[in-house]
């Protein structure tokens, strides 16, 4: 196998999908719905899978236990084409399965275990992979606040390792889970090349409400290109003192969010990778985001490049 251009660091999960179902749902002891499916989630998992069905090489960087979800996630790794070289099994973990339910506008909620592979997840488990460096061009940490044990000293500590390796460092985030600020991970951001966030997630972090001054601070802090993430509104993209608001494509039909962030940082590393000015890479990410939100899941392959540049073009256009 040849060497890797990309390092997706991050978890792992089994999705069992179903909906649509609303707060009702409680009331009844059993309730019919159109789909109850099971598939491969998780931000990196999904992210990576993405782009290896866009043409890349990809080595995970994951943990999984030695149960039956371990092994369904692992073989669909291996289905996908990922390099597994750096994916770690402890017999004392278990495996992440979320529960995924979509309502009838396509919003998801998840239901998650505590103490599982992807809350476990830590530093000795990149330790591999940060030895296997040859080739790669771009290091993804999917996401942050997904793993606890990465605190903001961990954080900085790998984005310095891959950054004196001369690789663009980038990093998609959820929720933070205990009040955490942007200026708590200083430290960590001045090596970030590429932040994705939505904008809930953004404001949470930065302190700030309007994209503008959102995507303002988070470079203050050293970041060097911010893309955010507007959903319908499209995503608000900054370096330096440049910014710009893409649009989204507007003929898309919602079926499901679920993996549209994912599907979005795939497709704008995909860009990258091609050579595409950065700016550029927005519209990808967006066309790539329409065409997932009209599947069930995280729909990765359903994404035809042909499909998503034609899209992408339609928001150049509406963008001039």
């Amino acid at each position: 196998m040849k060497p890797a251009q990309i390092l997706v660091i991050g978890g792992a999960v089994a999705d069992v999908s179903l909906g649509p179902v609303d707060r009702t749902i409680f009331d009844r002891d059993s309730t019919p719905v159109d789909h109850v499916s099971l598939s491969t989630g998780g931000d990196a998992l999904n992210e990576a899978t993405t782009l290896a069905r866009l043409g890349h090489r990809v080595r995970l960087v994951t943990l999984l236990g030695t149960d039956p979800a371990g092994d369904y996630l692992l073989e669909q790794c291996r289905r996908a084409g990922l390099d597994c070289s750096a994916i770690v099994r402890d017999p004392q973990v278990v495996t992440s399965v979320n529960a995924v339910l979509v309502d009838r506008t396509g919003e998801r909620r998840f239901v998650t275990a505590k103490d599982t592979s992807l809350r476990r997840l830590g530093p000795e488990h990149t330790a591999l992979a940060l030895k296997q460096l040859d080739g790669v061009q771009i290091a993804s940490f999917a996401s942050l606040f997904v793993s606890p044990r990465f605190g903001p000293q961990e954080l900085e500590d790998l984005f310095a390792a891959l950054h004196r390796k001369r690789i663009l460092v980038c990093t998609d985030m959820t929720r933070p889970k205990n009040g955490e600020r942007a200026e708590d991970l200083a430290g960590a951001l001045q090596y970030v090349d590429f932040f994705f966030a939505n904008l809930e997630e953004g404001r949470m972090f930065t302190g700030e409400t309007d994209p503008e001054a959102i995507t303002q601070r988070l470079v203050d802090l050293g970041v060097r290109n911010v893309a955010l993430k507007l959903g319908a509104d499209g995503c608000y993209y900054r370096f330096d003192n440049w910014s710009h608001h893409v649009p989204a494509y507007s003929g898309c039909q919602c079926v499901d969010t679920t993996g549209a962030g994912d599907t979005f940082v795939a497709a704008f590393l995909h860009g990258l990778l091609w050579g595409i000015p950065r700016w550029r890479c927005a519209d990808l990410a967006n066309a790539a985001a329409s065409v997932c939100v009209e599947h069930t899941g995280c729909a990765s392959g359903a994404l035809e490049m042909e499909e998503i540049e034609r899209r992408a073009a339609v928001i150049r256009d509406a963008a001039q």
